[in-house]
């Protein structure tokens, strides 16, 4: 077989093969190993392939059933739509409730924050203040003294935000750090959550199924922006648990954590348009015990009986900065950026959204 179908990662799969018919990354060693069992995992494919040549999914339907189509009777969604009758209503746009007290600029736990001077009235800003940071997050030793040092990055102008250079915020920043709101799309076995702004999605599936437990397409790690996210009800209680995402930021002041994080969520509505989120991040390295945030968010209706969406944002991603050799944002010129922009550009292998704003630092550790 032809090694066309192998490309080369970039970014946070530097140094990593993929599999451009599967998905799967790989390293060196284990795509070598790969290329020796080919020719065994083809044999494998051997008892799929019918009577008359073909594999499942190749070949017309049969015409007889195209011909008495009309006659179908397609099987309904009643059982379905029964269980999503019975759950509390979650679907619409949400936005983050702020405090009163609160600076500008999202933060993740605004309520246990300490906020700087702000700015004169009328400026505009999307992110917090320089020097704006989360208080009594309850880091070991080594992150109170990493987050310490951003703190001061920000301070002196430094940023290493990277969603500026297209990547995503993902879970958990997506929650707690969108300036702008999120929709939730609810479905009987499963939630579809969206951010435009953030260049996010995550779906949160409520069949029973379990977190993977072996390589998934997503990478040798199985690692993704968003995690893998499963519920269940209690009552009225949406309970999540959401396990690995790579390691970030929580949100722009900016408060890290690793790859080892791991989420509960309890949703509620505590009336009909205000959503109550607890989360609990466990991180055996960058937490000395769990941290719980709640947060609140209230649904923005378009009318008496119409909820209001987000329009599908599908434009690429053109970035403003580039992450310089010691991790810090660095503006583009301009003819970078019509170079990036120039029809004939090759597309970089970077998620797709809106060209952002410079917002705060945020990369990994």
């Amino acid at each position: 077989m032809s090694p066309s179908w192998i490309s080369r990662g970039t970014g946070k799969h530097a140094g990593f093969l993929f599999d451009t018919l599967s998905g799967f990354r790989y390293s060196g060693a284990k795509f070598m190993l790969r290329r020796a069992l080919l020719p065994r995992m083809l044999l494998g494919l051997a008892p799929l392939i019918n009577a008359a040549g073909q594999t499942p999914g190749r070949g017309l339907p049969n015409p007889e059933l195209i011909a008495n189509a009309a006659n179908f009777q397609p099987p309904k969604l009643g059982e379905l739509a029964a269980k999503l009758a019975a759950q509390p209503d979650m679907t619409g746009l949400w936005s983050a409730i702020q405090p009163v007290e609160a600076g500008v600029g999202p933060v993740f736990d605004p309520v246990h924050a300490f906020w700087p001077p702000q700015p004169v009235q009328g400026e505009a800003r999307f992110g917090p203040m320089p020097g704006t940071y989360i208080k009594d997050i309850p880091y070991t030793a080594e992150y109170q003294k990493k987050y310490l040092a951003l703190i001061q990055e920000t301070t002196e102008g430094k940023s290493r935000d990277t969603f500026a250079a297209c990547e995503p915020y993902g879970v958990p920043r997506m929650i707690g750090d969108s300036p702008v709101e999120f929709d939730i799309i609810q479905a009987p076995e499963v939630m579809f959550w969206y951010n435009d702004y953030g260049r996010t999605e995550r779906r949160i599936f409520l069949d029973g199924r379990a977190h993977p437990t072996g390589p998934i397409p997503t990478g040798e790690s199985g690692r993704t922006y968003s995690g893998h996210s499963v519920g269940h009800w209690e009552g009225n209680t949406l309970v999540v648990e959401t396990v690995g995402m790579f390691g970030g930021y929580f949100d722009e002041t900016p408060a890290p954590f690793s790859d080892e994080i791991s989420m509960i969520e309890r949703m509620r509505l505590i009336d009909a348009n205000i959503l109550e989120i607890q989360m609990t991040f466990t991180d055996p390295v960058a937490l000395q015990k769990p941290w719980v945030v709640t947060r609140y968010f209230r649904r923005e209706n378009t009318g008496k009986t119409k909820r209001g969406y987000l329009d599908l944002n599908d434009r690429p991603c053109v970035p403003n900065v580039r992450i310089d050799e010691n991790g810090f944002q660095v503006a583009l010129l301009p003819q970078e950026l019509e170079a990036l922009e120039a029809p004939h550009a090759p597309r970089a292998l970077t998620p797709c959204g809106p060209a952002a704003p410079a917002v705060g630092p945020q990369t990994t550790w």
